[in-house]
């Protein structure tokens, strides 16, 4: 998901952390920040949105301006997508510069603090420890969500992952029905963010809208067998053990993506072949 396209628009890429971020936010327009950018009405292009592989969001903004993708673009010629592809394209442009990084689906705090939104941020290892780093945050955000604190470099609690999140839901020690997105709240989505996270944490980065496996829907109970699998499966990502969190998704068919999968597009669902 995270390889470039072989094209002359990427031009040189900035090594420095805030020119790079940069670079991500004047390509990409948030869905749902289109508004405070002067995108309304007919000008969204809600089909860009469901552009999977970081190649073909590059190739598309390349096609809505012949700049190389350095040059800002004004927020017409974005590509309108989800928090999703911000960390996505961020998380490909480090590592091509031999940052290791890494997507994670979780639930952030600041956007309202009285809920934990469905979020995905990019993890950059710099040399000690993973920092939380998040993208689509600009000065614009910033200032309209009142951040009282770094959003490239979080301190903890702010962002939960999947699994950190169910984790602490499990435990009571947070309302699992705080957790979710639009009319979908509650322990079934963050069952479902769990999965996607540890998907992502062996590079296989896909929409939120996908799904495969175990995965059950946001609206349907979570049985007992499904919630002891994932407990076991929130522990070890949380471990950060990545041989065995490599194992475990490489020998576990309810967790490993297959080449075909069910993507929910405009809420219908449309089965999708993988190039695994």
């Amino acid at each position: 998901m995270t390889a470039l396209p072989d094209h002359p628009g990427l031009g040189h890429m900035p090594s420095d952390l805030d020119a790079l971020r940069r670079v991500v936010q004047g390509l990409l327009l948030h869905r749902d920040w289109a508004a405070a950018y002067g995108i309304e009405g007919d000008a969204m292009r809600m089909d860009e949105q469901n552009l999977r592989a970081t190649a073909d969001v590059l190739t598309r903004a390349l096609e809505l301006s012949g700049e190389p993708i350095t040059v800002p673009r004004q927020p017409i010629d974005r590509v309108l997508c989800i928090c999703r592809h911000f960390t996505l394209v961020h998380t490909a442009l480090l590592r091509a510069q031999g940052v290791p990084a890494r997507v994670r689906c979780g639930f952030s705090s600041y956007f309202d603090p009285t809920k934990w939104y469905d979020h995905w941020i990019t993890e950059r290892w710099n040399g000690e420890r993973w920092v939380r780093d998040d993208p689509q945050i600009d000065d614009l955000q910033a200032k309209t969500v009142n951040l009282d604190f770094d959003p490239h470099d979080q301190p903890p609690g702010r962002f939960l992952t999947g699994s950190e999140a169910w984790i602490a839901a499990r435990a009571g020690e947070v309302d699992a029905n705080l957790f979710g997105i639009f009319d979908m709240w509650g322990l079934a989505f963050i069952s479902s963010n769990v999965i996607s996270d540890f998907a992502c944490l062996n590079n296989v980065e896909l929409l939120p809208w996908d799904g495969w496996g175990m995965m059950i829907g946001p609206h349907e109970p979570v049985t007992d067998e499904v919630a002891d699998v994932l407990d076991d499966l929130a522990t070890l990502a949380t471990s950060d053990d990545f041989d065995a969190i490599r194992e475990r998704y490489l020998t576990d068919d309810r967790l490993r993506v297959p080449p075909d999968i069910t993507s929910f597009i405009n809420g219908k669902p449309v089965v999708v072949r993988l190039a695994l």
